[in-house]
């Protein structure tokens, strides 16, 4: 008989028995879930769960980069508390452990620019990381059994810088020649005065927001709020709370200029989205006028990728966001869904479908219906609780480039949990790109106005 004909019925056997073992424990941890209030967090890397024997028992679970370090009495790698919290968080959990992994050091093996090798956390080995023109794919068992974007994956495109952070700007720096070596010279504006060592000049430090007036807390507050959803009148009259008085047509100012300003620095990262995109249309009141609003938007992060505003609905008017989601994203999807309107059809047969052997494909599937596997919802529901309810508040747009629309789109890739991610997670972290800070628009403006310094 032939080596690798030979089985080794009694590691068959073993390997058997912990496969089931490990399904009901995975099976229990999914029936924790399904009560309520049986997990909670404590602080950022440790959560507790509650025991489901004995009454007022809780255990604690600690994030390390092999999984989780739960206090109860089963030692297995992973119990069933720890697969009920890897139900609750989803991706998230495995995006904070490939950032450990990446932090940590020597971990990430490159042997071409798409072979990578990744040590394992648990054991004394490393698993494949490669990419064969349809994404990254890994060796790991979570992802071959689930298919998806493992722990091993998330570290590799930390590596290479796939992923992105978008950082708060602590460090002051001159205005007239960058340097970093100042020293503070009193207040100015309710501002803090500083003088360039290097230079000699005097500067204000307000990064992105200069020659305003309101602190920029003030600023990305009301922002925020109109892009929330909040009338620009209603926001005008939320400020004087806090002790901010400006009139409706500043908070319109604040609004239409720091939008387009966040929507052109983001667009500049290119998002981790998936392989199945959609589009749809929707039509907009804009000065009275029918107007058509294209988007299109990934299905497994919901990133909305690009728009497109319009008076006519032909294939001529849909392209140019083909073309946009196209850059955004540097590549095409393998799937494009939509409904049956010709005009998709020919914008993607013009743009993403392969040229000779050498493209990728791309099919595109126009045959929707409500009760089949293949439909539209997502989109439909991004439709109506995206762009239908702000279009109401505001009762029309005023122009086409309207930056209610630039506004919306950040505010829904970047800065609102979505509520079909992980606990948390907004669609720009589930595509790799990270805000830190508590106001995320603080963040994203500084940083804008920082790259377009530089």
């Amino acid at each position: 008989m032939l080596p690798y004909l030979k089985i080794d019925f009694y590691h068959l056997k073993y390997c058997r028995y912990v496969t089931t073992q490990m399904n009901y424990r995975k099976q229990r941890g999914i029936h924790i879930t399904k009560r309520k209030h049986q997990i909670y967090r404590m602080d950022d890397t440790t959560y507790g769960v509650k025991s489901q024997t004995e009454p007022g028992v809780q255990y604690t679970l600690k994030r390390t980069t092999a999984g989780w370090d739960c206090s109860c009495p089963d030692n297995t790698q992973y119990c069933k508390h720890a697969y009920a919290l890897e139900e609750r968080l989803g991706m998230k959990a495995r995006s904070d452990r490939g950032i450990m992994i990446h932090q940590n050091g020597n971990q990430v093996e490159c042997i071409t620019s798409d072979h990578y090798l990744v040590k394992s956390q648990s054991k004394d080995e490393s698993y494949e990381v490669r990419d064969f023109g349809s994404g990254w794919m890994c060796s790991c068992p979570d992802h071959i059994h689930t298919g998806s974007t493992c722990k091993h994956i998330q570290a590799v495109q930390w590596c290479t810088g796939e992923q992105c952070v978008i950082q708060e700007s602590n460090q002051i720096v001159c205005t007239i020649c960058n340097s970093s070596n100042v020293i503070r010279k009193g207040m100015q504006a309710g501002h803090y005065r500083y003088r360039c060592k290097s230079c000699g000049k005097h500067f204000t430090d307000n990064l992105g927001f200069e020659g305003r007036h309101s602190t920029p807390e003030h600023i990305t507050i009301a922002v925020e709020l109109v892009y929330a959803g909040l009338s620009i009148r209603k926001t005008s009259r939320a400020l004087r709370t806090i002790h901010c008085v400006v009139g409706r047509s500043t908070v319109h100012r604040w609004a239409d200029e720091y939008g387009h300003m966040m929507e052109a620095y983001l667009d500049e990262i290119t998002p981790l989205v998936g392989e199945e995109w959609r589009t749809d249309e929707i039509y907009l009141k804009i000065r009275g006028e029918r107007k058509y609003l294209f988007a299109m938007l990934d299905s497994k992060t919901r990133y909305w990728i690009a728009r497109q505003v319009s008076a006519h609905k032909g294939t001529d008017d849909v392209r140019p966001m083909f073309r946009k989601a196209k850059e955004v994203a540097d590549k095409i999807p393998s799937k494009l869904i939509s409904d049956g309107a010709a005009n998709f059809g020919e914008a993607h047969d013009a743009e993403y479908t392969p040229r000779n052997f050498t493209w990728k494909d791309s099919i595109h599937e126009a045959h929707i219906r409500l009760d089949g596997d293949i439909n539209n919802n997502q989109m439909e529901s991004f439709n109506g609780n995206t762009i239908r309810l702000r279009e109401k508040v505001v009762r029309g747009l005023k122009k086409e480039d309207a930056a209610i629309l630039a506004g919306l789109k950040v505010y829904h890739n970047h800065i609102r949990p979505h509520l079909g991610l992980s606990e948390g997670e907004t669609p720009g972290e589930a595509a790799g790109v990270h805000v830190n800070g508590e106001n995320k628009i603080l963040t994203i403006i500084r940083a804008a106005a920082k790259a377009r310094r530089e």
